[in-house]
């Protein structure tokens, strides 16, 4: 079987020769990249694509003599694709070819001198989510989608125009188990019961809240909860459309908040400790930073003194707990208070702010700037109002 796939292989790349030959003989007219995003998980999937093609739709018209760009896009196997109903929105938008004749065609360039067809490398996702804020959502839903969204949103009594919040809290009884440095563990896993609060908070304000996540995760019956997440309705396809059409999403950082910033909703992040990992480029997000408090110094640690130790750049639970560093999470009671103070602040920003944040941006930017991969756009997230109120000074000292 594996001598059958060589050759197979082989032919393949030998049917390829002569499409690379043509690119190759108009390599000064035409430049072709492959792009091949990660299909395995949800929030990959959804940024990868939209950023490329917001970067390329900020840029303009190319300029008279310049090569024209072409990307040819692959999106793996059909057995690796997370969620096949966005892989189907992106086929409309993006020329895709099977992930075999992408593979064949960049293997045949390499036979040529000095030839080898480049693969797209992707920044980290953080480092060019301005480009969200430069143009409109490439996420199109055709009129049936649409039908079948709208359709899920009458079913639980949200008509059309209504506004709904999303809270995506991925649950620590579904994470991932520690095995390394750079696993997450519990850093982005919470109980669902310590959002409770919020949720029926927020529902109070007469705002539809919908609970998304995988099956099987807490039970909302009782509360005034959308649960989604467990509903006999839910379909990879309302997995995309519910956060994409949010009037905003409450999130502890998992898949389908991107899907909220690719739809350019306002997202707010509670208790992120991977600051690094923060989409800190675009004005959709506001974030509450999870408190480090250092063995060390016997107290919270301010922003700056969490890059200078490192720790503004540590990916995994270990990493934190080597440094003699608690990541210390917000009760039930100030997580209510985030979200009520996001929610009213999407109508009634809070200007007297302004300063502080211009001073956080500025400060975050620089910091997050040393070592980057690649040259870092200014900042346009936010920090809570509510979280500079109570902890602004400590944490920009």
């Amino acid at each position: 079987m594996k001598v059958l796939r060589t050759f197979v292989q082989i032919g393949l790349r030998l049917l390829a020769l002569p499409v690379v030959l043509v690119f190759y003989l108009l390599k000064k007219f035409v430049i072709v990249e492959f792009v091949l995003p990660n299909v395995t998980l949800f929030g990959h999937l959804a940024l990868e694509p939209e950023k490329v093609l917001s970067n390329f739709a900020s840029q303009g018209s190319r300029s008279v003599g310049d090569p024209k760009r072409i990307l040819i896009w692959s999106l793996g196997k059909s057995k690796d694709q997370v969620n096949k109903a966005l892989v189907k929105i992106w086929r409309r938008e993006l020329f895709v070819l099977p992930s075999a004749i992408v593979d064949a065609i960049h293997r045949a360039s390499k036979w040529l001198p000095n030839f080898e067809m480049k693969v797209l490398q992707f920044d980290k996702l953080h480092e060019n989510d301005h480009v969200l804020d430069l143009c409109k959502s490439h996420l199109k839903f055709t009129a049936s989608e649409t039908q079948t969204g709208e359709d899920y949103l009458r079913h639980v009594g949200i008509e059309q125009g209504e506004p709904y919040i999303c809270l995506i809290v991925r649950e620590a009884a579904w994470a991932p188990p520690t095995t390394g440095a750079s696993s997450s563990g519990t850093l982005r896993s919470r109980s669902f019961e310590d959002f409770l609060l919020a949720a029926e908070a927020l529902a109070d304000l007469g705002v539809a809240v919908i609970k998304l996540g995988a099956a099987g995760t807490f039970q909302t019956a009782g509360t005034k909860i959308i649960d989604y997440a467990n509903s006999k309705d839910k379909s990879e396809l309302l997995d995309v459309y519910l956060p994409a059409h949010a009037k905003c999403v409450v999130s502890t950082m998992s898949g389908p908040d991107a899907v909220a910033l690719v739809g350019r909703v306002p997202v707010l992040y509670v208790d992120i400790a991977q600051y690094s990992l923060c989409f800190a480029g675009t004005r959709l997000v506001t974030w509450v930073p999870a408190r480090l408090i250092s063995q060390k110094f016997g107290r919270a640690m301010s922003l700056s003194e969490v890059f200078e130790s490192g720790a503004g750049r540590f990916l995994g639970s270990t990493a934190f707990e080597q440094a003699g560093i608690t990541v210390e999470q917000s009760s039930p009671e100030h997580i209510r208070d985030y979200c009520l103070d996001f929610y009213k602040s999407l109508s009634t920003p809070k200007s007297d702010h302004e300063q502080i944040q211009n001073l956080y941006r500025e400060k975050f930017h620089a910091l997050l700037s040393k070592n980057s991969i690649a040259k870092l756009a200014p900042f346009n997230s936010s920090l809570s109002p509510l979280y500079l109120d109570m902890y602004g000074e400590e944490f920009l000292a």
